[in-house]
């Protein structure tokens, strides 16, 4: 279940990255200003990090399970030794990609449909 819903979140994204790259470049502009941006950022990739390595042993991919997991602990890691101000530069320049969203929406779509029919299977 847990490869299902994370496989609609980047769906979900993949979603507005492919048909609104504006809107989601603008997003990224006004979420990174928020005063909590950075700690929710850690926070919520440390979380679904640890939660993929602790299933991995459990599902039906644990090698996806502990590779995702690692991923994700690793850039919360990152996020924590590079700082806020540099993680707020970084998607400040990263929302100024605009209208190159709708490729990377592509893949983030087909990625996210690939992890929810390995997650149904499983």
């Amino acid at each position: 279940m847990l490869l299902v819903l994370f496989g609609f979140g980047m769906f979900a994204l993949g979603g507005i990255m492919f048909f609104k790259p504006m809107a989601f470049a603008n997003g990224i502009s006004e979420f990174s200003c928020k005063p909590w941006f950075h700690g929710f950022e850690i926070t919520s990739r440390f979380i679904v990090g640890l939660l993929f390595v602790w299933q991995s042993k459990n599902s039906s991919y644990p090698l996806l399970f502990l590779g995702l997991g690692i991923v994700l602990c690793f850039t919360g890691a990152f996020l924590v030794i590079v700082g806020s101000s540099w993680h707020k530069r970084f998607a400040i320049l990263t929302s100024k990609i605009g209208k190159w969203f709708r490729p990377i929406g592509i893949f983030a779509l087909l990625g996210g449909c690939a992890l929810m029919y390995l997650g149904f299977l499983g």
